[in-house]
């Protein structure tokens, strides 16, 4: 065939342009989400180009779902419903016929994958729009309903200084009546023109001085959280590509340069850089959702294609970007980057105009009523001095009631609540707790009550054991006879001395268990694997002082392998010295599963004493 493949809509952003026609590359004509082609001189002067434009069209609408828009801002995708050969036609993609890709060439052409980089862009979520942190500093300055209030009182006082300069005490002894004398309006006259130039400038020192420390303290909050981000850059992913003579290339990927298409390998504590297809995966892989779906619990995948009416936020042969691989590895196909993958879509749809804290409507409630008394009273006050039987000035009239009207105004107000939520910031950052709005904090002192029926958004998704029961007497009839020593930890969180009883335990849940260890940068242990193996693994290495001495033992060595899945509800591993004669078989799972392995199956008085000790 001499047109490329089409890539459906549901796996490339709306706005991308895919090459279409005879030798893919810019300049060779392209169309985007909305099926619209700019028009070039190419395209005029090939008639090709627009049949394989419409071809492209036509493939577009049948690879999507029925109710699929042109510009769809949900997630929706029907990759998990093709099957792989035809998957691989539409990403321009080889895959092995096991789906493994280990061996011979498989992904995508080098050429391809440059061409598909240039119209896709690169792996990223685009960023909410940033602004500038000066425009920030002058709209925290003269924005916001009550900043807006102080203000016109300082313009106010303003005007009155400039307008009304010129009045003197002359003018005031000129309109003295019996009822008063010159000197005291002289001097009334005197003592509010010079109060009139220390109010503006006290008001406006403390607006400024208000809104610089709430724009600091928001900075500072930004500053911290783009440093930790720059921090938390993946690593580069193991992906397979082939080169221009076809053959096959072994590759480390940026994440940010991973295409569609794509061939990568993933394991146990990876970061899933990309919506993929899961091609090849070992029994009992799982994955971490709980960034996207707020579950801990960790989710089973596997490679079986599914089917139509399968939603794709259901399907086990996906996973998403921005998860973690809990447990297993896997061989995946990349099918939508950046802004078209799941977390992507939930990206954009959050990026709205930014709703009102509860502070801020409460200040603009008050604010409003404070205006309508401020106005009243300034009436008032007008009224008063217009009718009043000492006869003043209209300088002094207007300043009389300025001054009725600017105090009911609470100067004070904006600085106590700025300083006031700066503080509950500090000592939110002292529980480790970044505040970007100092509003929010007190938006969360308001919540009184949390609901949620997602355990992933209120909890670390960690577990931790509690106790351990072993045999006070190895084998059924000590069972029978002493039954089982509960061990629990002691008021410091630790467990106590182990006796050898617990240390076969320990030993045997850090041996038969799916988590890993890993040292970041620092060298800290950093446990990866499905919250229930890490605290196993942890419990194992607490009662015997550390998981290297078991580990690194040569009859530690792990020889076979049956990894947990739904149905044993168990898992095995056999351990040994390569080669030897003896083998050591540990077995872990479900009690109702494990026990019937057991030798204690065929001693009655044993099972009572081990089914009290559960209960």
């Amino acid at each position: 065939m001499n047109y490329q493949q089409p890539y459906p809509q549901q796996f490339q952003p709306p706005y991308q342009r895919l090459p279409v026609a005879n030798g893919a590359g810019p300049g060779n004509g392209y169309t985007n989400g909305n099926g619209m082609f700019p028009r070039s001189s190419s395209m005029v002067s090939s008639p090709s180009i627009v049949v394989g434009a419409e071809e492209i069209r036509q493939r577009y609408r049948k690879l999507q779902p029925h109710d699929a828009l042109d510009n769809e801002k949900d997630y929706k995708t029907i990759v998990h419903t093709v099957e792989l050969p035809k998957l691989a036609v539409i990403l321009k993609s080889k895959f092995s016929s096991d789906g493994k890709c280990r061996e011979g060439p498989c992904g995508l052409k080098e050429e391809q994958a440059a061409a598909f980089a240039e119209e896709f862009g690169k792996n990223q979520i685009s960023p909410p729009r940033k602004e500038n942190k000066w425009l920030k500093l002058l709209r925290q300055l003269f924005c916001g309903i009550f900043n807006i209030l102080l203000w016109v009182c300082v313009v106010a006082e303003v005007l009155l200084i400039i307008i009304f300069s010129g009045s003197n005490s002359k003018a005031a002894a000129q309109v003295a009546n019996s009822s008063g004398s010159a000197v005291e309006l002289e001097e009334e006259a005197s003592d509010e023109q010079e109060a009139d130039y220390v109010t503006p400038i006290i008001l406006s020192a403390v607006i400024i001085m208000a809104a610089l420390l709430q724009w600091y303290a928001e900075q500072k909050a930004e500053d911290q959280m783009e440093a930790m981000q720059k921090l938390q850059q993946s690593s580069l992913v193991p992906a397979v590509r082939r080169d221009s003579a076809g053959r096959r290339m072994e590759v480390e990927i940026d994440p940010v340069d991973l295409v569609p298409g794509d061939v990568i390998f993933i394991e146990a504590g990876s970061r899933i850089p990309a919506d993929v297809r899961i091609l090849h995966c070992t029994e009992g892989m799982e994955v971490d959702n709980s960034a996207l779906t707020g579950e801990s619990m960790p989710e089973p995948r596997v490679t079986k294609t599914e089917k139509l009416t399968c939603a794709p936020t259901e399907a086990r042969n996906l996973a998403y970007f921005g998860t973690t691989v809990l447990k297993g590895n896997a061989t995946c196909v990349v099918h939508a980057i950046g802004d078209s993958t799941f977390l992507g879509k939930i990206a954009q749809g959050i990026k709205s105009s930014r709703v009102k804290s509860t502070l801020e409507i409460q200040i603009e409630h008050f604010v409003t009523i404070i205006a309508c008394v401020a106005c009243i009273v300034g009436g008032l006050s007008l009224l008063a001095n217009i009718f009043s039987p000492v006869r003043r000035t209209p300088a002094m009239i207007l300043q009389n009631s300025a001054t009725a009207l600017f105090a009911q105004v609470p100067e004070g107000l904006l600085p106590t609540v700025t300083i006031s939520l700066m503080i509950a910031s500090g000592q939110m950052v002292k529980r480790e707790v970044l505040v970007r709005k100092i509003d929010a904090v007190e938006t969360l002192g308001c919540v009184s009550v949390f609901c949620s029926d997602k355990t992933g958004t209120l909890t670390k998704g960690e577990m931790t054991v509690q106790d351990l029961a072993v045999p006070r007497r190895p084998g059924p009839g000590g069972i029978a006879a002493e039954g089982l020593e509960v061990v629990v930890r002691e008021p410091g969180g630790l467990f106590p001395k182990a006796t050898e009883q617990l240390s076969l335990l320990g030993s045997c849940g850090i041996l038969n268990n799916g988590a890993n260890v890993r040292y970041d940068d620092d060298g800290e242990e950093k446990y990866v694997g499905s919250p229930t193996e890490v605290a196993i693994f942890r419990a194992g290495a607490e009662v015997c002082d550390g998981f290297e001495g078991v580990k690194n033992k040569p009859e530690s060595q792990r020889l076979f392998e049956i990894p947990f899945n739904a149905e044993n509800k168990w898992m095995l591993t056999v351990h040994g010295r390569p080669g030897a004669s003896t083998a050591v078989a540990i077995i872990k799972g479900a009690p109702d599963r494990v026990l019937k392995f057991c030798s204690v199956q065929s001693d009655p008085a044993a099972l009572a004493k081990i089914e009290s000790c559960m209960q």
